[in-house]
């Protein structure tokens, strides 16, 4: 095995690892997202009411701020939203990475798509991140401030970026195997 082969089997072990870690973190938010969005359907009011209460805001002038149980709602199938998509990310670099560790060439069909997935999968959290954070500003201070979210969209176009780089190593690496 070639030097360079060896160091990036090294290296997919380790980033295995930050992104098993990742994939916990994000399902855990996504079960909390849940469990809020249950608490806020299917309980009581006072049950209700005091879950309501751990939201209120104060503001730097002393006033507090109450979130309704309707807007709290939006703001937590948002959260769902965000978490769920972050989670198919890192599922899908992790398979990409998972199929290096084990010796197979990155220059695969499979990891191509994998990589277009997840720039669409980034233009979309850009689009649904930016409004939740615009949703939590307008529930928060009572303005609405959306913007575009501009790396967002760098991102999302550099990965594509990488996806054809990596379409383009399939072709090669097939005409390599062909070769052989």
């Amino acid at each position: 095995m070639k030097p360079g082969q060896e160091k990036i089997i090294r290296m997919s072990k380790k980033i295995m690892i930050v992104l098993r870690l990742g994939f916990i973190v994000s399902n855990v938010i996504a079960i909390l997202s849940l469990i809020a969005i249950g608490i806020l359907v299917f309980s009581g009011e006072d049950t209700k009411s005091s879950f309501l209460a751990a939201f209120n805001v104060t503001a730097n002038n002393g006033t507090t701020i109450s979130i309704e149980a309707r807007s709290l709602l939006i703001m937590f199938v948002y959260m769902l939203i965000d978490t769920l998509l972050i989670s198919l990310a890192i599922f899908l670099v992790y398979a990409v990475f998972n199929g290096i560790m084990k010796g197979l060439t990155p220059f695969l069909p499979e990891n191509t798509a994998r990589i277009k997935k997840i720039a669409l999968i980034v233009a979309i959290l850009s689009i649904v991140g930016s409004y939740s954070d615009a949703l939590v500003d307008y529930y928060t201070i009572g303005e609405l401030t959306w913007r575009i979210n501009i790396i967002g969209i760098i991102i999302t176009v550099i990965v594509y970026c990488i996806s054809l780089i990596f379409s383009y190593g399939c072709d090669l690496q097939r005409e390599s195997d062909e070769t052989l």
